[in-house]
């Protein structure tokens, strides 16, 4: 391996990513360590790329690419900046015109190399599981944090379902490996596919020691948690996974019934109109002088912020792995937590487990810690022995370096057939023609149509020599010559329309056929 091009586009600046960011960002520290004498090329977006600063080094650089649908390549960057200097000087009209002049000159050149070729990548890797840079040549390892969407369909809005949906299918259908961040995570990920189980890798999350030494049992900034007093830590974004709601009536239930107590209630995560309405809410309960809502916090402001709280309260229903409930047991800090999902394999019996749709069951659980010192000196204990257990960050790294080797070395085969049509023969934006050894010469032919009423003119496809185009209401036999060898070829159709009336798909063109040499390939559709 001598260059890992890394899809760092849907990372956000600030906490947007929730737990998801510091992850990747502490993995390919760690990754970059081990590795020197291979480059990692980290595919940014505009947003995010002078954050991702803190990762440079002789063999790690940024390379800002925003996202494929505006810059899937560098020469397409170069094209737009064009045309951006263009519109300064001319009238949008006289620019329409010569890029359509341009578009249909005889002699146009075959289009640009895709990126990871051009930057001669050896191998994709997705730590935020879309595969928004996928090129057929080059072998393909995404990560999965969880499934969340297909167990709880109504915490997500149609459009957001349905882009996950999609990520998440193409990745089953084109990834040589899929990691997962836990065993949990894997069992779902096996559940909700028909992926082998050989494809499929847990390789458990690494706790960071974000604290660092505290030998005095303070963190390095705990003044501002000496000043809130005595508080439970609930560090998570306000999604409607986190379960705010209900621990919000368990704290007030928890007040009214221990009136004297003095413990408070931290919240911490990203603003957002959830968090105002949690506000809003505490406010209402009689909770405002209780409950803080300090926002996301640098990192050493929230280390501060963990090693000064009681314990570590997290009410999550879903959790693909749960990091902060094992950063916190490895920081010798009590941990309250859900018994779904992950949470308890990833806690043992280093945390105290309640049922988190019960409110009552969370207050029992604030209770025997706080009237008992010997249930609280347990679960430092037994904590620390269990994030013993976890791998350390230097063998975390070492086992996606393995995974990176084996499948750059066996690679995935598929089935011969068309990848990426839906079940009505709509396309999205791409479609993978995966063909098996065969004498030649031979030829594959793909015929697309592009109906009457499609919103655009004329639909692109791009083939990896040429771009041929499909006026609307026409169709097209596309016929490309095959070699001898297995391989894949994918087409690239532009533009996407989304038709609306609940139908939040992508959709391209039509798929009419695809054979070779007469004979018709299966077709392995999406799911609609």
């Amino acid at each position: 391996m001598k260059r890992i091009a890394v899809d760092l586009t849907p990372l956000l600046p600030g906490g947007d990513n929730g737990g998801a960011k510091p992850l990747a960002i502490e993995l390919l520290r760690r990754m970059a360590a081990a590795r020197p004498q291979c480059e990692l090329t980290l595919l940014t977006n505009e947003k995010s790329h002078a954050e991702l600063a803190l990762l440079d080094a002789p063999h790690v650089r940024r390379l800002c690419v925003s996202r494929p649908e505006n810059a899937p390549t560098v020469a397409r960057r170069r094209a737009l900046q064009i045309r951006a200097l263009l519109l300064k000087l001319l009238p949008e009209s006289a620019v329409r015109r010569i890029g359509e002049w341009y578009a249909g000159r005889a002699d146009e050149p075959p289009p640009p190399t895709p990126l990871l070729r051009q930057i001669q990548a050896d191998l994709l890797f997705c730590p935020f599981t879309g595969a928004l840079f996928y090129d057929p040549a080059v072998p393909l390892v995404s990560l999965v944090h969880d499934l969340q969407y297909l167990y709880y369909p109504e915490f997500f809005d149609p459009a957001d379902r349905a882009e996950r949906d999609r990520h998440f299918r193409q990745v089953c259908r084109v990834a040589a490996r899929v990691v997962c961040v836990s065993g949990f995570t894997r069992a779902s990920v096996l559940e909700k596919s028909d992926l082998p189980g050989e494809r499929v890798i847990a390789i458990p999350s690494a706790p960071q020691k974000r604290l660092g030494p505290l030998p005095d049992g303070r963190g390095p900034e705990s003044g501002g948690a000496e000043r809130r007093g005595r508080y439970l830590l609930y560090p998570a974004n306000f999604w409607r996974h986190k379960n705010h709601e209900m621990l919000l009536i368990a704290f007030g239930m928890y007040r009214a019934a221990h009136p004297p107590s003095d413990l408070k209630l931290v919240l911490t995560g990203a603003p957002s109109p959830r968090r105002d309405e949690l506000i809003e809410a505490a406010r209402r309960m009689g909770l405002s002088a209780w409950v803080d809502f300090p926002g996301y916090l640098p990192e050493r402001e929230f280390a501060a912020l963990l090693a000064g709280c009681q314990a570590m309260i997290f009410p999550s229903l879903f959790e693909g792995f749960g990091m902060p409930v094992a950063e916190a047991m490895a920081a010798g800090i009590p941990v309250l937590a859900s018994d779904r999902t992950s949470l308890p394999e990833i806690a043992g019996d280093g945390a105290l487990l309640f049922d988190p749709r019960r409110p009552d069951a969370i207050v029992a659980a604030i209770e025997r810690l706080e009237s008992d010192p010997a249930v609280r000196a347990g679960l430092i204990e037994r904590g620390r022995r269990r994030a013993a257990e976890f791998q350390t960050p230097e063998q975390w790294a070492a086992r996606f370096w393995e995974v990176f080797a084996d499948a750059i070395e066996r690679p995935l085969e598929r089935a011969a057939g068309v990848y990426g049509v839906f079940p009505d023969s709509w396309t999205g934006d791409r479609i993978t023609v995966v063909y098996g050894a065969g004498a030649t010469p031979r030829r594959l032919a793909v015929t697309l149509l592009a109906p009457q009423w499609l919103p655009s003119k004329t639909i692109a496809i791009q083939t990896p020599r040429e771009t041929h185009r499909i006026p609307r209401g026409e169709r097209k036999t596309i016929a490309l010559d095959l070699p001898a060898k297995a391989g894949a070829i994918e087409l690239l159709c532009s533009p996407v329309f989304h038709p609306g009336g609940g139908d939040h798909r992508a959709l391209g063109c039509m798929l009419e056929a695809a054979e070779i040499e007469g004979t018709p390939l299966p077709r392995e559709v999406h799911a609609a």
